[in-house]
């Protein structure tokens, strides 16, 4: 028996799994297809997954595969450098945001403060 060995080709959204599935069929290359955290049993229940999906193929297959998906410009270099890009915008705009979150904490405290002392002078 020969050894069979996958490789990881891309992780995507459920449309563009679906889109490079039948490309990868189309093309004679064997695609096996793993949902992550539950999305297998949300496809099966509602037919839509929300979660990502990640895509194998065969080791023999693979640099195939990937001209394909360079073809499709669906390379996962561009995605990835995407994501960092957007993870350092949010990181700082976080910065900014932390004064703000602070200072609205305090106006909250304050105003919980003296509803409690009118409060307490009704009472008394």
């Amino acid at each position: 028996m020969t050894d069979f060995k996958l490789q990881h080709l891309i992780t995507t959204g459920v449309r563009e799994a679906e889109m490079i599935e039948a490309l990868l069929n189309d093309n004679n290359i064997e695609v096996i297809v793993r949902h992550d955290e539950f999305g297998g049993y949300s496809m099966i229940y509602m037919g839509y997954s929300a979660y990502n999906i990640e895509l194998y193929v065969a080791e023999k297959d693979y640099e195939q595969a990937r001209e394909l998906l360079k073809d499709l410009n669906l390379d996962a270099e561009a995605e990835i450098a995407e994501i960092e890009q957007e993870t350092e915008e949010i990181k700082s705009s976080d910065q900014v945001k932390s004064f703000s979150f602070y200072l609205a904490q305090i106006a909250k405290i304050i105003i919980i403060f003296y509803l409690l002392l009118n409060l307490i002078t009704l009472i008394f």
